[in-house]
């Protein structure tokens, strides 16, 4: 859905971009568990459930409002533009890093840090003195939990 809100913006459909964005913000809510209540509920529990930090929330209630607007003003009386919309799913982005990728980077890493030492303990440092220098692949690899299922 991101995506999608994505593309639509890319040819001027603003209003349909930002209802989207407010569509990724209910799945993402839902996805971690937050099924019931409104979306602006759900957006509370997921700050209180400290899986985003106060400006997040502050972003994501900024997205609901967006999305109220187009699914409930007043269509013709001025609409949404451009740069209005381009911000919203600027937020919406933010607030996927912030619940999907952001942990995963944290856990990737420290994934890798952990297997260094454990290298490092069973005696890696001594043969990577002896046998050169050591390149590791390392498997990115995307847990259900780090990928929004939409």
């Amino acid at each position: 859905m991101a995506t999608e809100a994505h593309q639509c913006l890319s040819i001027d459909a603003n209003r349909a971009a930002v209802a989207l964005a407010r569509a990724v913000l209910e799945a993402t809510a839902k996805d971690r568990g937050i099924k019931t209540g409104s979306l602006e509920k759900k957006i509370d529990k997921l700050f209180e459930g400290q899986l985003i930090r106060e400006y997040v929330r502050d972003a994501a209630h900024e997205v609901r409002y967006g999305g109220n607007e187009v699914a409930h003003g007043d269509l013709v009386a001025e609409p949404m533009d451009s740069a209005t919309a381009a911000e919203i799913l600027g937020l919406m982005d933010e607030i996927l890093d912030e619940v999907f990728q952001s942990p995963a980077r944290v856990r990737r890493r420290k994934a890798q840090r952990l297997e260094r030492e454990q290298r490092l303990k069973d005696g890696g440092a001594e043969n990577s003195l002896t046998a050169g220098p050591e390149v590791h692949a390392v498997e990115i690899v995307s847990e259900a939990a780090d990928k929004p299922p939409f």
